[in-house]
């Protein structure tokens, strides 16, 4: 019921076209794969970055409801974004979606050059 409500609120807004995004994968240590999209500001200097879990409790939710928002975000502050698609509960238990966090912010920080 929710993730078209998420959906729907993260197009609500226009789009920024001054960001650009990049989809990568990251293997787990249970050998999964994980999709994470980069968002970055077109023409900007590398320096810090935000790592991004969407909402939904780890119950509901995926990185493309939150394009907008996460596009927004980059767009006014400029600071480049890394959404994690974690595996979620009820099929993926805690701790699996911790450690897909913890996946993507290895790969960040081997990624940080």
């Amino acid at each position: 019921m929710w993730e078209p409500i998420l959906d729907a609120s993260g197009k609500a807004q226009p789009i920024p076209e001054d960001v650009t995004t990049h989809d990568y994968v990251a293997t787990t240590d249970d050998g999964a794969q994980i999709t994470m999209r980069w968002y970055a500001k077109n023409d900007t200097t590398p320096g810090s970055a935000v790592l991004f879990f969407h909402g939904g409790g780890c119950l509901f939710g995926h990185i493309e409801h939150f394009d907008g928002p996460v596009t927004r975000y980059v767009s006014a502050s400029g600071v480049p974004m890394l959404s994690v698609e974690y595996r979620r509960a009820l099929e993926h238990p805690y701790p699996t979606p911790l450690e897909d966090a913890y996946t993507a912010l290895k790969w960040l920080w081997v990624q940080a050059a």
